[in-house]
């Protein structure tokens, strides 16, 4: 029983605040409570003067530079649509060489190895002296 009684009292609390707020919002009042801003006044809150000191011409320009920036974005969204479909098929980029040039590059890499080695062994056999040098 004592489950429901909290749960009663929440209830009649969060109701009773949702009241109290729809009160402050029928007024447009604000308050600043320490970094926050409420429409229900709490303590040490500060009223915050929230009107639109701007002229009619002012909010025409505002409204306007709006539906502009919402142009230009559903353009750009649909630019990017139309690259992102022309883009379907491609393949990614690809960084380094791709495995035949790797299996190129081994085998002209061996075979300069395999060359230098017969080269050294061929530096290393004894040589014959001639006989001219012999006498």
């Amino acid at each position: 029983m004592p489950t429901r009684l909290r749960c009663l009292r929440l209830c009649l609390a969060t109701a009773i605040g949702l009241l109290l707020a729809a009160g402050a919002q029928a007024q447009g009042d604000v308050y600043r409570c320490g970094n926050s801003y409420s429409s229900v006044p709490c303590a040490g809150g500060t009223p915050v003067a929230v009107d639109d000191a701007r002229t009619a011409d002012q909010r025409q320009q505002a409204s306007a530079a709006k539906r502009q920036d919402a142009q230009l974005a559903r353009q750009l969204a649909a630019e990017r649509r139309a690259r992102e479909q022309a883009a379907v098929g491609q393949q990614a980029v690809r960084i380094g060489p791709s495995a035949a040039e790797r299996a190129a590059a081994e085998a002209a890499q061996a075979k300069a190895q395999a060359k230098a080695e017969a080269r050294r062994q061929k530096s290393n056999k004894p040589r014959k002296l001639s006989a001219a040098r012999s006498a």
